[in-house]
């Protein structure tokens, strides 16, 4: 789970792994190790993380899967529709999706 609400967030804040990596003072491969469940960050890089991302680190480690159904979920608490919506688009204009 940490690496999907990773990615989504970094999507989010418009950041590539490089940017994101480069401002939280690690390498773009392990952001993308971050992103892919491989490891996961010590505790002052993920500190970094959530101050550039703008998001709490409970949420980033939350285990439960993202309930894209209620606004409980969505972070920064956007109404979740506009938040999947916003994120699809972003996710479409860096060529993750088709």
């Amino acid at each position: 789970m940490f690496g999907e609400r990773l990615r989504i967030a970094r999507v989010r804040a418009n950041l590539s792994m490089s940017a994101l990596g480069k401002e939280c003072g690690v390498t773009p491969q392990a952001i993308k190790k971050f992103e892919h469940n491989e490891c996961m960050p010590k505790s002052s890089v993920l500190i970094a993380l959530c101050r550039v991302l703008d998001c709490s680190a409970e949420w980033l480690i939350e285990a439960t899967p993202l309930d894209f159904h209620t606004t409980g979920t969505a972070p920064q608490g956007r109404h979740a529709k506009y938040w999947v919506r916003e994120v699809i688009a972003q996710l479409r204009e860096i060529g993750y999706l088709r």
